[in-house]
């Protein structure tokens, strides 16, 4: 295998905690599944970079009877942005291992524009050759096109490359193209689940 595609939310970083969850929904006035629902309903074309912060925060906050000004706007964007901004210290000690072997790396994640610039502003980002957004590419996966074109980007075939991913629908649809998939569910699993490629 040549190349490791890595997914950002939930398997780079922690899935949201509850005191991040809370304080969002505090926010939005709102609290639960009713709020969740929504935030999910609304993602993909704010991922897909086709509505910005102010358009899928506006939706968002319309769907709960909630009306949104500039500095509800402001609040909500920052606390979205922080709540997925904490590290899961496993994945990234198998990131190091890889990197430290010269395994090229790259992050392919569904993240909306503003996501995306931040993630590329870490430090740890320069352990990814490249990345890749669907705010940028404009499809997000499940879409096979995502695949394809970042594989066509990078010269790699499907056969040389390991993409993990924490959606199971996510890692069917690369491996319905003769990618290997690994489904995330937590670093000792994900290390085991590479050695049988590379020596971690």
């Amino acid at each position: 295998m040549s190349w490791v595609w890595v997914d950002f939310g939930g398997v780079i970083c922690e899935p949201p905690g509850e005191r991040e969850s809370a304080a969002l929904m505090r926010a939005v006035g709102t609290e639960g599944e009713a709020f969740w629902e929504v935030y999910w309903e609304r993602r993909k074309d704010y991922d897909l970079g086709l509505v910005d912060a102010a358009g899928y925060w506006g939706q968002v906050c319309g769907r709960l009877g909630r009306t949104a000004g500039p500095a509800l706007l402001d609040e909500l964007l920052a606390l979205d942005l922080a709540m997925w901004m904490y590290l899961n210290p496993g994945t990234m000690a198998v990131l190091t291992e890889l990197a430290d072997r010269r395994v090229p790396l790259a992050l392919l994640s569904n993240a909306p524009p503003e996501m995306a610039r931040l993630i590329d502003g870490q430090p740890w980002a320069a352990r990814f050759a490249h990345r890749f957004f669907s705010a940028d590419l404009r499809r997000a996966k499940p879409d096979p096109r995502v695949y394809q074109e970042v594989c066509e980007r990078l010269g790699a075939e499907p056969g040389e490359v390991v993409f993990i991913d924490d959606r199971a629908e996510n890692v069917e649809a690369a491996r319905e193209l003769g990618i290997e998939g690994v489904l995330f569910t937590d670093a000792e699993r994900l290390r085991a689940d590479l050695a049988t490629v590379y020596s971690i």
